[in-house]
């Protein structure tokens, strides 16, 4: 199953990683590029960070650069479908605006590296799971509400079902204590994390409270992996009122390295299968 049309957010961004690339091969400097278009240092900063760029200005740093032809028609389209217009009544319009991106991204990445404390990752929820914690919503959600967004919710997860993606999860410990509800909601919802790790795509991690303070803990975070050219990380920042994207390559890469210390802290595969496993058997 192939991935989905990369969104125009990544598009921008992943323009803007080529853009410095060649400029950077071309031997010049960000005041070199400002000077060509005549603008501000700053704002070639934020073109190469996925702010987006205009055609005519596009060619001038084309030009400037010297790019080859394959790697112009390379530019050029992507900043075409960064600019392309999201459908009118695309999936991802069904979610709170800080999320879109969010959910445009979870089915077109290569891979998705998330880490979580004390909730478990949405694509690993089962419907009775979501509708306990839509219960600690305040003010309370209308039932009409709460059924819409659990069905967006449940239709996210197909996109486990492509087995050319690579999903990853590292669990703290204290989120599997925090599933409430009868024996039988909590059951199911461990059962699914085993079922889960069945999937030949999928790989969870428990970090046991034994493994005591970690770097990271406490701080939810999804890393999505683009295998463009170059290659692109944006990692999601889970807020109380929303959350943040962050693109910059040196922060990404500092989440990258969490990521390995995390996995490392936690408990392998198969370990966590055995303790979940093990979990089910004393409910």
């Amino acid at each position: 199953m192939a991935q989905h049309q990369l969104p125009p957010a990544v598009m921008k961004i992943v323009l803007g990683n080529e853009l410095a690339r060649q400029r950077v091969e071309a031997g010049l400097t960000q005041d070199d590029a400002a000077s060509v278009l005549r603008c501000t240092q700053q704002k070639i900063a934020h073109i190469e960070r996925g702010s987006g760029i205009r055609a005519i200005e596009l060619d001038a740093l084309l030009e400037r650069y010297g790019a080859s032809e394959d790697d112009s028609a390379y530019a050029r389209d992507l900043q075409a479908e960064g600019n392309r217009r999201a459908k009118r009544g695309a999936f991802s319009s069904r979610f709170r605006q800080h999320m879109r991106l969010f959910v445009d991204m979870e089915p077109s990445c290569q891979r998705i590296f998330a880490y979580r404390a004390l909730v478990l990752p949405g694509l690993l929820q089962t419907e009775r799971y979501m509708h306990v914690l839509s219960r600690a919503w305040r003010p309370s959600l209308g039932r009409d509400q709460i059924e819409r967004d659990i069905a967006d919710r449940l239709a996210r997860q197909e996109a486990l079902d492509n087995t050319d993606q690579q999903f990853w999860f590292v669990i703290d410990e204290a989120a599997l204590h925090r599933i409430t509800g009868t024996p039988e909601v909590v059951k199911e919802q461990v059962m699914a994390l085993v079922a889960a790790l069945d999937r030949p795509n999928v790989d969870i991690q428990v970090v046991p409270f034994a493994a005591g303070y970690y770097m990271g803990q406490g701080h939810d975070y999804s890393i999505f992996g683009y295998d463009t050219k170059p290659a692109v990380s944006i990692v999601y920042l889970e807020q109380h009122d929303g959350g943040t994207y962050v693109d910059d390559a040196k922060r990404t890469s500092g989440y990258l390295t969490l990521w390995d210390q995390q996995k490392a802290a936690a408990s392998g595969p198969e370990q966590t299968r055995r303790f979940l496993l093990e979990l089910v058997d004393g409910l």
